[in-house]
This record gives C-alpha cells, sequence and structure tokens, in this order.
C-alpha cells in the first residue's frame, strides 16, 4: 500500500500541484489583506481544489505519453517506466483528476470557470502535441506556472491588480528559464523517441541554455517589479527576495558554464527551491 501510494505521487507530481495551489491561496490573501476583497472560505477551498486535480491529470496523463522516452532518458523517478503503475491506470486516474478539477471550477465565478477549462484544455493539447514544438510547449508550462496569481485574484477580486500581474511575470520567466534547462536535459531521449523539435533540438543544447541563462538573468530586476506597483515590501520579504534574485543569477551562471546532464538536473531542481523562495518573500508582505 505505501509504495502504491509513493508510486501515485511521483505520478501526480504532488509537490508541483501543492506549489500551484499556494500560488493561488497566495494571490486570494494578497487581494484580501492588500486590496479589501472579501474571501468566502468554501470558494477558496474549490478554488484550491482546481490547480490541484487539473494538475494531477496534467502530469499522469505527460506519463502515460512519455513513457519510452523516459525510458530511454532514464528517468527511474516515472513509475510507468519501472512498472509500479500500468500505463492504463495511469490514463484513467489522469481523466478522474481533470473531471474533478473541472467539476471544482464549475461553483466559481465565470471568468475563473473559463480560465480553468481553458488550462485544461491546453494541457491535453500540451501532453499530445505541444511539447514537441519549439518554444510553444515550453511557454504554455511557463503560463501554467503564472495563470494561478490571475485565477486566484480574479476568484477573490473578480480582475487581476498589478503587483499580481508582476507576480505572475516573475512565475512565468522562471517557468520558462526551468522548462529551457528540462528541455535540454531530456533532448536525447525527446528526440529519438518522439521525433521532438523542441528548442534544444532546433537551435542546440547550448545555446538552450544560454537563452535559459538570459532568462535567469531577467529575473534579478524582475523580482522587484511586485514591489515597484505596490506591493507592501518589509525587510523580511525584501530579504527573501533578494536570496531568489541572487539564486537565479548563480543558476544562470552554472547552465552556461556546464550542460552536463547532472548538472542541468540539479538547476532543474534549485529553480523550483528559488522559485519558492521568492513567493514566501511576497507572502511576508501580509505579516
Amino acid at each position: 500500500m505505501k509504495s502504491a501510494l509513493s508510486a501515485y505521487r511521483r505520478l501526480f507530481r504532488i509537490e508541483h500541484a501543492l506549489m500551484l495551489c499556494v500560488a493561488v491561496l497566495l494571490a486570494e490573501l494578497l487581494a484580501a489583506r492588500q486590496w479589501g476583497f472579501v474571501l468566502r472560505p468554501l470558494t477558496v477551498f474549490y478554488s484550491l481544489l482546481v490547480p490541484l486535480f487539473i494538475e494531477m491529470g496534467s502530469f499522469a496523463l505527460n506519463d502515460w505519453f512519455d513513457v519510452e522516452s523516459d525510458r530511454e532518458n532514464k528517468r527511474s523517478d516515472r513509475p510507468l517506466v519501472g512498472g509500479e503503475i500500468k500505463k492504463d491506470s495511469a490514463l484513467a486516474a489522469s481523466a478522474v483528476c481533470y473531471v474533478l478539477g473541472i467539476a471544482a471550477a464549475y461553483s466559481l465565478p465565470a471568468a475563473a470557470f473559463q480560465i480553468a477549462l481553458l488550462f485544461a484544455a491546453l494541457s491535453v493539447l500540451y501532453n499530445w502535441k505541444l511539447k514537441d514544438l519549439p518554444l510553444l510547449g515550453n511557454a504554455y508550462i511557463a503560463a501554467s506556472m503564472a495563470i494561478p496569481f490571475i485565477f486566484g485574484a480574479v476568484v477573490a477580486a473578480g480582475e487581476a491588480p498589478l503587483p499580481l500581474l508582476a507576480i505572475s511575470s516573475v512565475a512565468f520567466v522562471a517557468g520558462l528559464g526551468r522548462e529551457m534547462v528540462k528541455s535540454s536535459e531530456d533532448v536525447e531521449g525527446d528526440v529519438l523517441h518522439r521525433k521532438a523539435r523542441t528548442l534544444p533540438a532546433v537551435i542546440g543544447k547550448k545555446s538552450s541554455c544560454i537563452f535559459a541563462a538570459l532568462l535567469y538573468f531577467l529575473l534579478v530586476p524582475l523580482s522587484f517589479l511586485p514591489f515597484a506597483y505596490g506591493l507592501k515590501a518589509g525587510m523580511l520579504s525584501l530579504g527573501l527576495v533578494i536570496v531568489t534574485a541572487v539564486a537565479f543569477s548563480a543558476m544562470g551562471v552554472s547552465v552556461m558554464r556546464n550542460q552536463s546532464k547532472e548538472n542541468l538536473e540539479a538547476m532543474r531542481k534549485a529553480s523550483l527551491l528559488a522559485l519558492g523562495t521568492g513567493l514566501l518573500g511576497y507572502a511576508a508582505t501580509l505579516i
């Protein structure tokens, strides 16, 4: 039982889904605290189920499509590769998650429901086709990391104030840089098994990593944009965002110097930690 739960946790990438939930909740709390919008507990609860289930469904579908390329890329962390979960079971789990996510969105404001439907559809399109196209698939994943802030603002306020749009832009650029690193890391298996035309397959791994580094460098000034647009800053929030900016700068240098698979994997994982630190910085403005 424990091993089955572990396998499904890895299939669903629970940590990624929970980070999206945190992003939605942060946007809702900022809208309520800094701009005076009223939050209804049940609405907040349903709004968190939406990204949780849609993201889980998307990751399960991704592994269903990618099982052969994951074998080539020696992704031992993928439960379908090791036979811990059958392909049919992964597909069924994905479908159930999509249904639950869309059902949760149905009770939310119309604009939020439309965002949920759009990104559920785009996630299916991504897993089927977009991820094999230069930059388009990467841009979708980056957008899926950015949209929770807009989604949460729409749930709470009916619109997205400028500071939340700025936070969303930080998440997009960080996500796009991470996607460039991931595509470079997996390029050999993606080309061999899916005939993918990702950006590293088109312009080469080194050029793609330079592009990723430039995005990481862009995050140094961009991380402070929410404060410039009116997000109330304190010593703690500024300190955490400074740590984030320094971390992304260091990662940019690293991926430019070293494109080994091991280093790219380490930088891909570190980028989530850096982004999470930045989100903690923005959340610290609530204190």
